[in-house]
């Protein structure tokens, strides 16, 4: 591995992943409105959103053993021309204005099958890139970078729905996948334990069972799977009907956008700032208790404001402790993780993170198009609190954190 945080590798997948999240952020801005506005349905748009993320709770256990055999560098290419093809094919049938309901989810389930592929390979390697001990600096400019253009992107792609439609950024956001593939094709990967092992079931199913293993046998991580299901079952729905929600408050498409910079730019922040702080062990495990505690009580008041620039300001903070408290566990979690089971653990782990986000977006458009959402969501916030300050205050949390 190299001594330096900036190595090649480091640099081609950084520059590879962000314009890849340009075009997949400002498609998802433009489909999710191009749905909303064929349908009103708050409940359809959570479906189309929720897919990827029930191809991801029901796979992941099993994909991430696969990219433990696999070339990950070739895993790469393949799902983002996957992603270019599929995009490519929704803007064509957009600007011959013969595209669909059902060929939007058709087409989200596709690029869900990629994703559910694509992400495990993306996170193993960037544990065997980033140098041990700049692993939260190397995770922080990594989401920082990507939280960025996420900001800009958001912004801007509210502006390019008004201005330049949906078939333009569908095709955009092919492209950038197209070049996200050619970037990665200059990686070098290093070969993982496991990799040449014959992919089968019986070995894959091996490899599901010890993972399961693993988790229940770690004391923080038996805390924490149950608590991050519960906790996105709970607070995670908002954030995917955040359009219908200030459609709702009489708001636009472009302040929509705007309120999106405000959460990714604190986003920004608080990783670049992570990225050049070095903290100690007892400060990090402060950090992430303060980080997603506050954050949920700045967001209950930040759903109930009928004032933009207060909502705005209110989503800033809230997504700046909620980055500091994601940050810091998810470093500590990756150097956790055993080698040679490193993405079958890391799959039941995103497993339950993304199920209980899916079955929260399904849960609040149903419930949205039933009573407003600002009261769904304040509800919803203000019952995750409890298993929240219950995994914080947990003895076996904090002796996790500062350990790793």
């Amino acid at each position: 591995m190299s001594k330096k945080l900036w190595n090649k590798d480091f640099i081609l997948l950084l520059q590879g992943s962000t314009v890849s999240v340009i075009g997949d952020l400002m498609y998802s801005v433009a489909i999710g409105y191009w749905v909303f506005e064929q349908t009103g349905s708050s409940s359809l748009m959570g479906i189309m959103t929720s897919i990827s993320m029930f191809v991801t709770m029901f796979l992941s256990p099993f994909t991430g053993s696969i990219i433990d055999k696999c070339n990950r560098k070739w895993v790469l290419v393949g799902m983002d021309l996957l992603q270019s093809a599929i995009m490519l094919t929704i803007g064509t049938l957009a600007y011959m204005n013969k595209l669909n309901v059902p060929g939007v989810l058709i087409a989200a389930f596709l690029a869900a099958l990629g994703s559910v592929f694509y992400s495990p390979a993306v996170s193993t390697l960037m544990i065997d890139i980033i140098p041990d001990d700049d692993m939260v600096r190397g995770q922080s400019i990594f989401s920082g970078i990507n939280s960025l253009v996420n900001m800009v992107g958001t912004a801007f792609s509210g502006v390019m729905v008004a201005f330049l439609g949906v078939p333009f950024i569908v095709v955009l956001n092919g492209l950038s996948n197209l070049y996200s593939a050619v970037s990665e094709m200059f990686i070098h990967v290093p070969q993982t334990v496991q990799q040449g092992t014959k992919v089968s079931v019986k070995n894959v199913l091996k490899d599901s069972k010890a993972a399961v293993r693993e988790i229940f046998s770690n004391p923080c991580l038996r805390v924490f799977v149950p608590c991050a299901l519960i906790l996105n079952l709970l607070a995670a729905g908002p954030l995917a009907l955040l359009l219908p929600f200030c459609m709702e408050k009489g708001f636009t498409v472009d302040m929509y956008g705007y309120l999106m910079s405000a959460w990714t730019a604190a986003c920004v922040i608080c990783t670049l700032l992570l990225g050049v702080v070095k903290l100690k062990p007892k400060t990090r495990f402060f950090v992430m208790a303060v980080g997603f505690c506050a954050s949920g009580i700045f967001l209950i008041f930040g759903y109930l404001s009928t004032d933009f620039l207060l909502m705005c300001g209110l989503a800033f903070i809230g997504a700046f402790f909620n980055c500091a408290g994601n940050t810091v566990f998810n470093a500590s979690l990756m150097l956790a993780l055993p080698e040679e089971n490193r993405g079958a653990i890391l799959g039941f782990i995103q497993s339950a993170s993304v199920g209980g986000t899916a079955l929260s977006t399904v849960l609040y458009g149903v419930l949205g198009d039933l009573f407003p959402l600002y009261i769904v969501f304040t509800i919803g916030n203000v019952l995750s609190l409890i298993p929240m300050l219950y995994m914080c205050g947990h003895p076996k949390t904090k002796e996790f954190i500062i350990s790793h």
